[in-house]
């Protein structure tokens, strides 16, 4: 049975208006650690209505990265009546499982704790950036495979990835560290950690994939296959191009903020 991550948290209230500016305050520890404790923030309108979740989950590599990077699209979210869990993971001290079951577990913590800020709990969309893309993916296809006594008996309804990387096998070297074995080697941990192995599952989420066409860190033929293997096991599934869009231009607010919401109110 795995243990727990500590997550502090800490609460971000966002006025109606987008870009408004935002107050803060800090909570107690959803669970008590000795390790220095994750931060999920959560950005949320400043009344309680009807309103979407979302648990978002940032880039860097698979060994770094932090929510700082996806704070900006959080709080225009949260501005345009979006309660959004901005998340983190293990990076440099995970991998796999550990990662997929952050994943995982921040998903189901965000699903309880909703209730505190939106009365509409039953729809959880996932939202991840580039190697968040692939924790996410993973994690909103497979059912309760990743998570341990955290894993959720309730699907996701719906995700959206940015910039994202599907087939970590066109990483072996960079990613023998993360899945602690070389793809030759075990090529198992490498397929339990691949969407690709879950396209056939969990039939009714709804996927939305942004990409920029000028990527030059990860190449827009990664969502376009994805897409693909999505529509063909029978998603259903949104591709948006970002024209002359770098790697970064996904999480930006102005690019990715509306047609985000557009999904959410649209699904």
């Amino acid at each position: 049975m795995r243990s727990r991550l500590g997550l502090l948290v800490l609460i971000l209230v966002a006025c109606s208006a987008p870009g408004a500016s935002t107050t803060t305050r800090a909570s107690e520890p959803l669970v008590s650690t000795t390790a220095a404790a994750p931060v999920v923030a959560i950005f949320a309108p400043e009344t309680k209505g009807a309103y979407p979740v979302v648990v978002m989950f940032h880039g860097g590599g698979w060994f770094g990265g932090s929510p700082i990077s996806t704070a900006p699209l959080a709080e225009y979210l949260a501005g345009n009546g979006v309660v959004v869990f901005n998340s983190t993971y293990r990076t440099s001290t995970g991998g796999y499982p550990e990662s997929f079951d952050d994943i995982a577990c921040a998903i189901r913590d965000a699903r309880a704790e909703a209730s505190e800020y939106t009365t509409t709990v039953d729809e959880i969309t996932v939202v991840g950036h580039s190697a968040g893309a692939h924790l996410g993916a993973v994690v909103s296809l497979s059912g309760e495979t990743f998570g341990g006594d955290c894993a959720s008996t309730e699907e996701i309804d719906r995700f959206v990835g940015l910039s994202g990387v599907y087939d970590p096998t066109l990483y072996t070297q960079l990613l023998a560290t993360f899945f602690h074995t070389r793809f030759e080697n075990d090529p198992e941990p490498w397929k339990a950690g691949n969407p690709y192995t879950y396209v056939d599952d969990n039939p009714d989420l709804e996927v939305l994939l942004l990409h920029g066409d000028d990527d030059q860190i990860v190449p827009m033929s990664s969502s376009e296959l994805f897409a693909a293997a999505l529509t063909s096991a029978g998603h259903n599934v949104t591709l948006e191009v970002i024209g002359s869009g770098d790697h970064q231009s996904t999480r930006q607010p102005d690019t990715a903020g509306p047609v985000i919401i557009d999904f959410l109110v649209g699904g």
